[in-house]
Order: C-alpha cells, then structure tokens, then sequence
C-alpha cells in the first residue's frame, strides 16, 4: 500500500509560507486505479511528487508498505523510486539524443537491471511502437511520444504507476487511445495507478475517484456508489 498519513505541504509566497495540503490522509492499494481530480495549482501535482518521494512534506509521513519514504536517505530513496515506481508526465520528458528503443532501455540501466529485448520488442508492440524503435524523439508526433514516455515509465514492471496529467499535451484522439493503452497496461500487470487529470470523463476508467480542493480530498459523485473515506 502507498499511503500519505496526515500530510501538510505549503509553498513559499510574497506574504510567507502558504499553506496547500492541509493534513491529508491518502492511500492507493495495489493493483488499483485512483483518479485525482482537482483544478490547476489546487495542488495534484504536489501530492504526486510527495508520494514518489520527490519532493517532502512539511509534516506527515510517506509510507510504502512498511517503509517510510520521509525518512528514508535520498541515495536510497532515489533507488527505491527507480525501482518500485513509474512516472508519466504531460511533458514527455524523452532524451532527445537516443532512439525510441535507447529511450526505454534506460531505466532499466540507471537501475542496473538486466535488459529484456524480447521484453521491450513486445512493449513497443503493445504501444503501437514497432515500426519506430530506431526513430528520434523529434521524428514522432505527439502522441508517439507520450507513448513511449508510458512504455519508458513501465519498462521495468513498478508496482506503483503515477501519471500527472499524461494526456494534457495531446488532442481528443490521441489522448483516448493514451488513456486505453495506460489503463490496459496497468490493469494486465497490476500496477496500481494515481492519475491525476483535471478531466472527470476518466471517471469510468477508475476504481476510485476524488476530488482535491481548499488542500482537502473529497469524494467524488458519479452516477456508481463509491466509498466516501479516501482510504
């Protein structure tokens, strides 16, 4: 279980430090699909970054399982989260010196886990990616290139996939067939997915959906019955 426990976080402004998650409790269990919703600079991407330990909280604690990332040394935290966790952000964040292939061999270098070809011909398959394994960044549309910013993100089976706003950059099209292929990928390996999105039509594609607002989490109403607590 990833879960933040009592979680405070501000931000340094003109009048001081400001306040932006007030003390909140938020778990994701494995295997399960969340999807944050909330409007921009409400804080989504801050609670995000403090679960992949990114960034640290003022106060509260981060725990994954029985390990408490706040406490953790940033030399092994940063291990942790190259092992355990897969980020996909709006911007694709590709390096755009290696090919599509090269782009996700890499976190399984930085990790220093043995490569799979087998593995990554049939995860670029999966994306719709075959035909451009060898292709430079700059030669995919935008679409391709959030897909191998997913693929990159998965390459390495994480437990933990945490997806900020993945389909902000792309138009109608491209972002459904996104949403399909991340939702697919998590559901067949069981990776438990936070997506955060300002978009409540991803309601349909979750297990659970809330609401952040005023630093607090709420539930969030659809037409289905779901839990009131965000745990």
């Amino acid at each position: 279980m990833l879960r933040l426990v009592k979680v405070h976080k501000g931000f340094d402004g003109e009048e001081g430090r400001q306040p932006l998650l007030h003390g909140l409790d938020f778990c994701l269990m494995p295997g399960e699909i969340c999807l944050l919703l909330g409007q921009s600079g409400c804080g989504k991407s801050t609670l995000l970054n403090l679960l992949a330990g990114l960034i640290a909280p003022d106060s509260g604690e981060i725990w994954l399982g029985d390990t408490r990332l706040d406490r953790l040394p940033p030399s092994e935290l940063a291990r942790l989260r190259g092992r355990e966790f897969g980020i996909v952000y709006q911007d694709f964040n590709l390096l755009p010196t290696l090919t599509v292939a090269e782009n996700l061999r890499l976190p399984k270098e930085i990790n220093g886990q043995p490569q799979d070809e087998a593995a990554l011909t049939l995860l670029l398959d999966e994306l719709g990616l075959g035909a451009k394994r060898h292709a430079w960044p700059e030669q995919l549309s935008g679409g391709q290139r959030q897909r191998v910013a997913l693929g990159r993100a998965l390459i390495h089976h994480p437990s933990w996939l945490l997806a900020d706003e993945p389909t902000g950059s792309l138009d109608e099209e491209n972002a459904e067939q996104m949403m399909t292929l991340m939702v697919t990928a998590v559901r067949e390996r069981g990776t438990g997915l936070l997506l955060v999105s300002h978009n409540p039509a991803y309601a349909a594609l979750a297990d659970r959906v809330l609401r952040l607002s005023a630093g607090r989490l709420q539930p969030f109403e659809r037409q289905q019955p779901q839990p009131a607590s965000p745990c």
